[in-house]
């Protein structure tokens, strides 16, 4: 064997001890690799047939049964939008049963406003802080709603921060600036004048053709008098 082939024939043979060396670790280790191989697969089918044959039949369910109460709900029957009338579930029951869907996720937000109707503040908090919005839409409109609640309990703090938070989730033209105007217009009556004037002053430069943007003016000015002309 000349000096030029020894060192693939080397090479070579180092290859097959490294093959052997992985035969030889499967051999010893078959039932361990098989085993895991085999909780792997179950936990793979498990999954998919937990989602097929689980999940999804319970979320048609969920549809089904949020249906009634949001009928009720559209009609302004709070009271049996959330209780249900023993044949239609209520939103609570949909909760209870199916909080795990996207529609007991959406029950929650419904029951928020049927507990605000009621004027139930902590039972509108816990159920708009237990939603979880889908949409920046959907995000701002529970802040403001949130907002609205701790205002009734004269958390005006907690409730200037969440109005300020609904405009900052909502990002658009239409509730963004309603937001900030709510946001404002606290402040003001808390004799913050400075925060009101810097949200009255978002409004109309990130915001100024809104309804908002377009009367902010007054507003502006109201807070410039009193501050000075700061």
């Amino acid at each position: 064997m000349s000096e030029e082939q020894k060192p693939l024939v080397d090479a070579q043979v180092e290859e097959q001890g490294s093959y052997k060396n992985v035969e030889d670790f499967f051999l010893k280790n078959r039932n361990m690799i098989i085993g895991a191989l085999g909780v792997l697969i179950l936990a793979i089918g498990g999954y998919f047939g937990y989602k097929k044959l689980y999940m999804e039949p319970r979320v048609i369910t969920a549809q089904d049964k949020i249906a009634g109460a949001e009928a009720y709900f559209d009609k302004d029957s709070f009271a049996l939008a959330l209780n249900g009338d023993g044949a239609v579930s209520g939103f609570l029951a949909v909760i209870e049963n199916y909080g795990n869907t996207p529609s007991g996720n959406m029950a929650h937000y419904y029951a928020g406003i049927c507990y605000l109707k009621a004027g139930d503040l902590d039972n509108t908090i816990k159920h708009l802080e237990d939603y979880k919005p889908g949409t920046d839409e959907l995000a701002g409109l529970t802040y403001v709603t949130l907002g609205h609640a701790y205002a009734d309990k004269k958390d005006y703090k907690k409730a200037i921060e969440l109005y300020k938070k609904a405009g900052e989730s909502a990002d658009n033209n239409l509730q963004s600036p309603t937001y900030y105007k709510y946001a404002g217009d606290l402040m003001a009556e808390q004799n913050d004048l400075k925060g009101a004037l810097d949200m009255y002053r978002k409004i109309k430069q990130l915001y100024p053709l809104s309804q908002e943007g377009q009367n902010i003016d007054l507003d502006i000015t109201y807070a410039e008098t009193k501050l000075g002309g700061k």
